[in-house]
């Protein structure tokens, strides 16, 4: 299906005036006036949750936060897993409010922690990279084994979307059960992702330099013996920031090829055996549609391509509830 097809397709999202801009979509999702307005729907989901250290091989360790579902729920033999995007966590604004939305609904949840990122910079020597797909396969079946749920689901935010899109091709060859996955804005090209960011607005590109230096920072704090990130936290450079990364701190021997690793491609989607759901927005500043042109929807796969929505947004109205929490409740019941 073309684009131009998708685009036209009539959707139950729709916002005008302000509501309809990009960046203000895209920011809303993170934002934490929203955050503070909606703290008294995360309070249950809080005030339940628990640390999980879920296992991989060799030793690695994911910390993630789990908040079980009152017994007397519908939904109490489900299990909705969240991932988040580069550089958030289990707190942010967009997956706090999907893990609120779900868990009042009625679903166990569990907020999932990529390497280094929330609280666990500690827990692993070596540094986080997208490519570290096995390690998350692992850790979500030590997640299955440890969790007894009659139903798994999957959601992931933008670099979480990503993983949760190779979850869904990989998810057989590793045992792991997922009823449903869905992808919200979606990384398919890091290539396309990273030309959007380094020549964008700039809001964006700040934004995830100064986060990923105080990781850095974090990290270093941690190992003090292992990480000099001195050459990475002088660089006002994304492109030149991942060159170094991959270079020193990775396998890969260039960006190309460490990009390659987690290119989403439409071929890998037509063997899957998972339902799975992907939206994003048309005016997404981080995502460009290019990277999709060779997706389509199948009997497995959807692919739904908003007008609207920004990068995680798809904020609805001026109380700053997203559309997606509800359509998630929605696909999953």
């Amino acid at each position: 299906m073309a684009i131009i097809e998708m685009l036209n397709t009539r959707t139950n999202f729709h916002v005008k005036g302000l509501l309809s801009n990009r960046h203000i979509q895209s920011i809303l999702a993170s934002s934490k006036l929203r955050k503070k307005l909606g703290s008294a729907k995360y309070r249950p989901l809080i005030k339940s949750q628990s640390e999980i250290i879920l296992n991989a091989d060799n030793d690695i360790k994911l910390h993630s936060l789990y908040s079980s579902a009152r017994s007397e729920t519908n939904f109490k033999n489900k299990l909705v897993i969240l991932i988040h995007g580069w550089e958030g966590s289990a707190e942010s604004t967009y997956l706090l409010s999907a893990a609120s939305y779900l868990f009042n609904a009625g679903f166990s949840v569990l907020r999932f922690h990529l390497r280094d990122h929330g609280p666990s910079a500690h827990l692993n020597t070596d540094l986080f990279h997208a490519a570290r797909l096995n390690e998350v396969m692992e850790a979500l079946k030590d997640c299955q084994n440890r969790l007894n749920y009659a139903k798994y689901y999957l959601v992931g935010f933008s670099l979480g979307g990503n993983f949760a899109l190779r979850v869904s091709q990989e998810a057989k060859h590793h045992h792991l059960k997922f009823n449903h996955i869905a992808a919200i804005s979606p990384v398919f090209s890091p290539t396309e992702t990273m030309h959007a960011l380094e020549h964008g607005s700039a809001i964006y590109r700040k934004y995830f330099i100064k986060k990923w230096k105080r990781a850095l920072r974090l990290k270093a704090s941690h190992f003090p013996n292992n990480y000099n990130f001195d050459d990475l936290l002088a660089s006002k450079s994304l492109s030149t920031m991942t060159e170094t990364l991959v270079t020193k701190y990775t396998q890969f021997k260039t960006v190309d090829e460490y990009f390659n690793s987690y290119t989403l491609f439409a071929d890998k989607f037509e063997s899957i055996l998972i339902k799975t759901d992907v939206i994003l927005s048309a005016d997404d500043p981080v995502i460009p549609l290019s990277g999709t042109l060779d997706f389509s929807s199948t009997e497995f796969f959807t692919l739904r391509i908003f007008k609207e929505g920004g990068h995680c947004g798809f904020i609805q109205n001026w109380r700053f509830e997203s559309w997606i929490d509800q359509e998630l409740v929605k696909l999953f019941s």
